[in-house]
C-alpha cells in the first residue's frame, strides 16, 4: 500500500488520517530517533506539519509505532503542554500558532541544526517495502543453487526505463559498489581514468581505493566538454567515467546533442571503455540518453535504487556490453557472489506497482521543491548557485574554509567542494546537499540568511563574491 508522503494542512477523511499517521510513525521512527514529543516538535518547528494540520487519533498511531495508546496520549498532554498542540470537541487534536518556525519562544535563533553535508535522504519519503519483500519470496529461482545476476522479473522491470539495449545485465550491492566493480572491470588496478571535474567525492574515493591515475575533463552546464575530453583522452586512459545525470554536484544532465559530440571523441579513442554512474536514477527529472546507444561494445551504465527505495535493498542495476559485465561478475568475491534473488524480485515488484511508483513521484517532487527553493533564495542574495537536478547545489563563495567554518557556528554544515576537484579547484565552492531540506519556506530562508550573512562578513573582510 502506498503511504502518503506529504502531510496535508488538513484531513477530512479516514483514509487521509490514516496515510498521515503512517507518515507520522515513519518520521518518528527515522529522523526523530523514537521519541514521538521530539519528532512532533521538530516537524511542527520546521513547518513540515502546519498550523491547523490534525494530527492522528491516538489509536490510529499506537500501534504504527509499536507503543500502547497510553503513551502517545502521554506524548499529546506534553505537547499540549508546550503550546503546540490543541484538542478540539469536534475538530480533533491540531497543531497550533507557535509563532515564526525559525525562532524559540524568546525570540533567539533556533539551536537546531542543518547537515547539508552528508547526501542522506529523507527516509520519510521512501516506501514501504513490506510487499515488496513478499513478492521477492516468489521468485521462481529462490534457493536454487546456480547463480542469477539479473533475474527476468527484474530484466523486464528495468529494459523499458534503460536509455538503450544492452547486451548483458547484472546487479550488485549498491550503486557504489557497482561502479565500484565497473571502473575496476576496466580500467583496474592502477590504471588511468578521466573523469568529471568536478565530480561527485563518491567516485573519488572509488578510484583511490583503486589506486587509478585521474585525468580531468572539465564541464560546463551540458556536462563533460568535447575539448576536454579530446586532452584527456590523448593520455590514452583506459576509462571515461562520468554521470549522464543529476551530476553531483552540478546537477546537470547531458543532452543528446552534447552525448553526439562527447561520442566522436571517443571514437577516436578505441581502447577507452565508458561507465555512466547514474546515482540517484529514478529520483533525477529527466531521462538521459547513454553512450551505449552510440558505443555499446564500450559502454556499462551503473543505476542506484538505493536513494529511491532505501539502503536495504541492497540492489543496484547494470546494464551493457556483455564482455565487460563478465568481467565485473568475475571481480565480485573472485566470481563466487550474487545479488539475492529474494532483493532482485522485490526491486522489481517496486519498479512495476502502480502505487509505489506514485510515491517515488511525490519523493522526487519534494526534493525538487527543496533544492529549487533553496537555490532561489540563495540567487536572491547574490549568490551564483547551480543544480537543476539532483540532492545537491552547488555554490560560489568568496572562500570556500571561510564559509565553511562560519556556516557551522550557524548550525549548518556544508561539504566541501575542494573534495569534488580532481587536482587543483578552479574557484571557491561549497556543496550542499538538498535532500533533508527542510519544507518551510520560512525556514528556508533562515538558511539562506545565514548564507548571506557569511556572504557579508567575508565581503567586509575586501573578498568579492564571484558569480558565474
Amino acid at each position: 500500500m502506498t503511504k502518503r508522503q506529504t502531510p496535508p494542512a488538513s484531513l477530512d477523511s479516514e483514509t487521509g488520517q490514516l496515510a498521515e499517521a503512517e507518515w507520522l510513525a515513519r518520521y518518528v521512527q527515522t529522523d526523530g530517533g523514537g521519541d514521538l514529543v521530539q519528532g512532533i516538535r521538530d516537524l511542527i518547528r520546521t513547518g513540515r506539519l502546519q498550523t491547523g494540520a490534525r494530527l492522528p487519533t491516538v489509536r490510529m498511531l499506537a500501534p504504527l509505532l509499536g507503543v500502547s495508546p497510553a503513551t502517545v496520549a502521554g506524548a499529546w498532554s506534553r505537547l499540549r503542554d508546550l503550546g503546540m498542540i490543541e484538542t478540539r470537541r469536534r475538530g480533533g487534536t491540531v497543531v497550533i500558532d507557535i509563532g515564526p518556525r525559525v525562532a524559540g519562544s524568546s525570540g533567539a535563533p533556533d539551536t537546531q541544526s542543518w547537515d547539508l553535508a552528508q547526501g542522506l535522504i529523507d527516509y520519510a519519503l521512501l516506501p514501504d517495502l513490506r510487499q515488496a519483500l513478499v513478492a521477492g519470496l516468489d521468485e521462481p529461482s529462490v534457493h536454487r543453487a546456480s547463480k542469477e545476476h539479473a533475474v527476468p522479473s527484474l530484466v523486464a522491470a528495468v529494459a523499458p526505463t534503460w536509455p538503450f539495449r544492452p547486451h548483458a545485465w547484472s546487479t550488485a550491492g549498491s550503486g557504489t559498489e557497482g561502479t565500484l566493480l565497473a571502473i575496476q572491470a576496466v580500467a583496474g588496478e592502477g590504471g588511468a581514468v578521466a573523469i568529471e571535474s568536478p565530480t561527485s567525492p563518491r567516485l573519488l574515493d572509488i578510484c583511490t581505493t583503486l589506486g587509478v591515475e585521474l585525468i580531468a575533463v572539465e564541464c560546463d552546464g551540458h556536462g563533460p566538454t568535447p575539448g576536454s575530453l579530446r586532452e584527456a583522452l590523448a593520455r590514452r586512459p583506459a576509462a571515461f567515467v562520468y554521470q549522464p545525470r543529476a551530476q553531483v554536484p552540478l546537477g546537470h544532465a547531458v543532452d543528446a546533442a552534447r552525448l553526439a559530440e562527447l561520442a566522436r571523441e571517443l571514437q577516436q579513442s578505441p581502447d577507452t571503455q565508458i561507465v555512466e554512474d547514474d546515482f540517484i536514477g529514478p529520483l533525477s527529472l529527466v531521462n538521459a540518453p547513454s553512450m551505449g546507444a552510440l558505443l555499446p561494445e564500450r559502454t556499462l551504465l551503473v543505476r542506484g535504487y538505493c536513494n529511491t527505495y532505501g539502503i536495504d535493498l541492497r540492489t543496484c542495476v547494470v546494464g551493457g556490453s556483455s564482455s565487460l559485465i563478465d568481467r565485473m561478475r568475475r571481480l565480485r568475491s573472485f566470481g563466487a557472489a550474487m545479488n539475492s534473488r529474494i532483493l532482485q524480485g522485490a526491486l522489481a515488484w517496486l519498479i512495476n506497482d502502480e502505487r509505489t511508483s506514485a510515491a517515488v513521484a511525490r519523493a522526487r517532487q519534494r526534493y525538487a521543491s527543496r533544492r529549487t527553493m533553496l537555490l532561489e533564495l540563495l540567487q536572491a542574495r547574490g549568490f551564483a548557485v547551480q543544480g537543476a537536478d539532483g540532492l545537491n547545489l552547488w555554490v560560489r563563495v568568496p572562500s570556500e574554509e571561510t564559509a565553511i567554518v562560519s556556516l557551522a557556528a550557524h548550525g549548518i554544515s556544508v561539504g566541501s567542494g575542494q573534495r569534488c576537484h580532481v587536482g587543483p579547484r578552479t574557484g571557491e565552492f561549497l556543496r550542499v546537499s538538498t535532500a533533508r531540506l527542510p519544507d518551510s519556506r520560512a525556514e528556508l530562508e533562515h538558511i539562506a540568511n545565514c548564507f548571506a550573512e557569511v556572504q557579508r562578513a567575508q565581503r567586509s573582510d575586501g573578498m568579492i563574491l564571484g558569480h558565474e
